[in-house]
């Protein structure tokens, strides 16, 4: 039989011969490579990505909250006019409403006087008391 023979590497003529070490084959370094590598990216999402993300978040909540804010605030704006809009209508239908302007109107427009007036007159014999011209009436069948 043949001995294996050894491969021998010289670096420089003036140093001694040294054995060429073997490298490990390709596929046993892989898994190790790959569970090195995994763990080499684990490390970097927790370091830099996790709180990028997180620093992201936080910008985006804040400016949401603050356009919440600036709307809210526009809300009230809105709502202080409409108020103060309804506090003057509520005057001028104070101000429309009163007895002496609606007394003037109506003489005016359309020609009503008041009831103490000589120019009205009562038609039918039965006033809103249910009497004739005042007085009770006797008899009758009851309803």
């Amino acid at each position: 039989m043949m001995a294996a023979s050894r491969r021998y590497r010289a670096t420089l003529p003036t140093q001694e011969a040294q054995p060429v070490e073997r490298r490990t084959p390709v596929r046993t370094q892989e898994p190790t490579v790959r569970r090195k590598a995994a763990g080499r990216r684990r490390r970097f999402a927790m370091i830099v990505v996790v709180p990028v993300l997180l620093m992201l978040g936080s910008v985006y909540l804040h400016t949401v909250a603050a356009g919440l804010d600036a709307r809210a605030n526009d809300l009230e704006v809105r709502l202080d006019r409409v108020r103060e809009e309804g506090e003057r209508l509520e005057v001028r239908v104070a101000e429309l409403s009163g007895a002496g302007r609606i007394r003037e109107r109506a003489a005016e427009k359309l020609g009503m006087h008041e009831p103490q007036s000589p120019a009205l007159k009562v038609y039918g014999d039965k006033v809103e008391d249910g009497t004739n011209n005042g007085k009770p009436q006797k008899g009758g069948s009851p309803r």
